[in-house]
């Protein structure tokens, strides 16, 4: 009963994942059911955002990628901040690069049928606003944490976060202060969107509708 529970709400979410349509949300194209339910989206070639980066690399990605890719997800995120639609895994693992260089946002609406249970302490934590891991206060604002922590991976070209504290140290450091320098060649404007994205007062983070405008700005004058 539980899992027919469970299916009837994964594909309710799915119903409404199919009526999104955006130039950087990966679309659901449909849902197979069988056995297991699988998800039917468009292709996306270039694989991952992680990987795109750690096997290219500085020699090939240039500042205009990393601020259109910066762009892409941000005015994804804008289009489901105002749909009221909250991510609640955004990282760059779940950002998908297609033959044009696009990048568009995936695995949108799902995570919380998946195995992010707080009992099951399987929330990324690197990535998860600390409002998010200790009261499951998952909100646009909590999105907006962890779109700062993607773009410091996207900027250190597929580091893993906080590179030298432990996993269980994460949240102390955060809640004491602690946060992330700026990558290496990080523009100073982006560093600012970070440290502001990471502002443990989640009312105090800018709205995407505002970090978009400032990227914007920054990718009309990066060449």
């Amino acid at each position: 009963k539980d899992q027919d529970r469970a299916a009837q709400a994964f594909l309710k979410e799915a119903s409404v994942m199919t009526s999104l349509r955006h130039p950087n949300l990966v679309q659901l194209i449909g849902v197979v059911l069988g056995d297991t339910i699988r998800l039917v989206t468009e292709f996306m070639g270039k694989g991952n955002l992680v990987e795109y980066l750690r096997s290219r690399g500085r020699s090939v990605i240039q500042k205009k990628d990393q601020i259109d890719f910066a762009t892409d997800t941000c005015a994804a995120m804008e289009y489901l901040e105002s749909k009221k639609l909250v991510h609640r895994d955004l990282a760059a693992r779940n950002i998908l690069i297609n033959e044009n260089n696009t990048a568009k946002v995936s695995d949108f609406g799902l995570a919380k049928y998946g195995d992010y249970s707080t009992e099951g302490g399987k929330f990324p934590i690197k990535w998860t606003a600390p409002e998010a891991l200790k009261n499951n206060n998952f909100s646009n604002k909590s999105d907006m944490w962890s779109y700062g922590i993607l773009l410091w991976e996207l900027y250190s070209f597929g580091r893993v976060p906080y590179p030298r504290i432990p996993l269980a140290d994460v949240v102390m450091h955060v809640e004491k202060g602690y946060r992330m320098e700026a990558p290496e060649g990080c523009p100073k404007q982006i560093y600012s969107l970070m440290l502001r994205a990471w502002n443990l007062n989640p009312a105090e983070r800018p709205t995407f509708k505002e970090a978009l405008q400032e990227l914007q700005n920054l990718r009309s004058t990066t060449v």
